[in-house]
């Protein structure tokens, strides 16, 4: 499979070119576009029925996933997010999965297995709640954004900070604690709030806008005269 990416960063297409009999999972509304010489199906995406069940319970993504596979080479699928934003192309192994917010994952290939995993107590204010998704298996992954999507690389024991509601995904060796900004009156004077203390081995990605921020614009709280 070979993933291009184009129309980056606001409004990002990924292209998956696959050769004959490969396939791509897609969340359901992603596929923008397609060639000849592709069959599409549906299904309940890696894990059949339990792990889809929890994907949408608890982890607020799609019960069934777009099931793209070509039946000659080089057909191709263009993916797009729901915002206006970015795509990330990611890879996984068994050496380090991937920790995903809810609402961050565009598609993966077969080989990706998707779980629903508590982020724990310290994380139940990140901003799509206490569960993330957890990829683990060898394969591609497509992350999106709103806004822009920017990687960090992580050295052992690197650490730095997060807005939570800037994060999009990490490494499972990447450490998590999240917290108010200097203390809670320090948080409450910047406008800062919680934010996510993350600590190396591994990559970090971040989008360069927070959908609190446009819901917010696009549904103001009126005060009161």
């Amino acid at each position: 499979m070979e993933i291009k990416l184009t129309c980056q960063p606001s409004y990002t297409l990924a292209y998956c070119f696959l050769d004959a009999g490969e396939t791509i999972l897609a969340e359901s509304g992603a596929m923008a576009a397609l060639s000849a010489g592709v069959s599409v199906g549906a299904g309940m995406g890696p894990g059949g029925f339990a792990k889809a069940s929890m994907r949408k319970s608890l982890g607020g993504e799609s019960f069934f996933m777009a099931r793209y596979t070509a039946e000659v080479h080089g057909a191709w699928v263009a993916l797009a997010p729901k915002y206006p934003g970015d795509v990330e192309h990611a890879r996984i192994d068994s050496s380090d999965g991937l920790v995903v917010q809810s609402g961050s994952l565009l598609g993966v290939s077969p080989g990706v297995s998707i779980d629903v995993k508590w982020a724990g107590v310290r994380s139940i204010a990140m901003r799509e709640g206490s569960m993330v998704l957890r990829l683990t298996g060898d394969g591609d992954v497509l992350l999106a954004s709103y806004g822009g999507i920017q990687k960090f690389m992580l050295e052992d024991s690197e650490e730095m900070v997060v807005d939570t509601g800037h994060l999009v995904a990490f490494g499972e060796k990447v450490r998590v604690k999240v917290g108010p900004l200097g203390g809670v009156g320090v948080a409450a004077m910047s406008g800062e709030g919680l934010v996510a203390k993350m600590t190396g081995p591994g990559p970090v990605y971040i989008q360069t806008r927070a959908e609190t921020g446009l819901r917010s614009w696009l549904a103001p709280t009126r005060g009161h005269n």
